[in-house]
């Protein structure tokens, strides 16, 4: 007697259960295949949410030069994924990003020029009231990772001195501090920390966040921190700093392969504050661009190395340096740099606005 044929049981892909379309949605690396993956049919777009985006390895922002038009293009590359990511903002003017939104300078109905800042992916703005050039403003990245949802800021030039202008939620309003010659803006443990624009033996100020007050002042790790960044982490405050003889400025890079970078920690705050200098950072990733760094945590990503810094920087290019920009990657380990393949478009251009690391998110 021939044995019986098994029957198979087929089950519709409309037809999956909820608990484990949410699981799938979340191993998705790429923004667009997260779209695609909600666009397949309604069942599938009701088991997931914007919460479900999985997090994603940071994008490079690049933009055309004026040249007399409106830069209303965002174009995004995705270092996971190779693809390029393009949006359009018409009549405004883009001033960089600040984590997950982008700086803008526009023109409302009534032609009045507002500043705001805005999430490509979600089209949400949050307007600035300030009345100010649009030209003497810059975003700051405050967020230490893609799980804080700190609010924007920014800072503006005034005469000699930067004004670092920044959402109080305690009083539910816009605070601003003034601060001289501003070089770069960390936020950690409820505090500012901002660095001087000085070339040497310049200082960290400490102000309070929901105040203004300067707490206190904090010595730089090295007395050329003009070349240098502070980053904070989860659970410390870290200074990396460009050594000084393989960089013309931070964001210009003339040799690649001689680029080296050191990490200090900050220990034994407040009561006695002093800089170690660190071999290794272990499982987390710094990312650097002309004003901005932050950290993230290798693990989270899945075949991304720890241990290591990505930068933006201008490269060698002659007889016009700088007109190339690149990324690149340090290994803490190896104390070597290697370059990382990016789109033909960034950069093409002789010191126009420099390139910068953008953390796309839904929220």
């Amino acid at each position: 007697m021939a044995p019986k044929k098994q029957r198979t049981l087929r089950v519709s892909w409309e037809q999956l259960d909820p608990d484990l379309l949410r699981i799938i949605s979340k191993k998705l690396c790429d923004m667009s295949s997260f779209v695609c993956f909600r666009c397949v049919c309604k069942r599938w777009r009701a088991a997931t949410s914007r919460s479900d985006f999985p997090a994603q390895f940071p994008w490079v922002i690049d933009w055309p030069k004026g040249s007399g038009k409106l830069d209303d293009t965002f174009r995004f590359y995705s270092i996971n994924s190779h693809k390029t990511h393009t949006f359009e903002v018409p009549d405004a003017h883009i001033y960089g990003p600040s984590d997950g939104r982008v700086l803008i300078y526009e023109w409302d109905r009534s032609d009045k020029e507002c500043l705001s800042f805005l999430n490509p992916l979600t089209w949400t703005e949050r307007f600035v009231p300030l009345e100010v050039p649009a030209d003497n403003v810059h975003p700051i990245r405050l967020v230490c990772n893609l799980t804080q949802n700190d609010e924007p800021a920014l800072f503006y030039k005034e005469n000699e001195h930067n004004i670092l202008c920044f959402w109080q939620s305690v009083t539910n309003k816009w605070a601003e501090v003034r601060v001289p010659c501003l070089k770069t803006v960390v936020f950690y443990d409820h505090k500012f920390f901002v660095t001087d624009n000085a070339i040497k033996y310049g200082r960290i100020r400490v102000i309070d966040v929901s105040t203004g007050a300067v707490l206190s002042y904090l010595p730089p790790p090295t007395d050329n921190f003009y070349h240098g960044y502070l980053i904070a982490t989860d659970d410390a405050l870290l200074a990396v700093e460009v050594i000084r003889s393989t960089a013309v400025m931070p964001y210009l890079l003339i040799d690649l392969e001689k680029c080296q970078f050191e990490v200090y920690r900050l220990e034994n705050y407040p009561q006695n504050p002093q800089w170690t200098k660190l071999s290794e950072i272990g499982d987390l990733m710094l990312f650097l661009d002309q004003q901005n760094g932050f950290s993230l945590k290798a693990s989270d990503f899945g075949g991304f190395k720890g241990n290591c810094i990505y930068f933006i920087t201008a490269g060698k290019k002659w007889p016009k340096p700088g007109s190339e920009h690149v990324i690149a990657r340090f290994d803490l380990e190896s104390n070597k740099t290697e370059r990382i393949p990016g789109p033909v478009w960034l950069g093409r251009r002789f010191f126009a606005r420099q390139a910068a690391w953008f953390l796309p998110t839904l929220n």
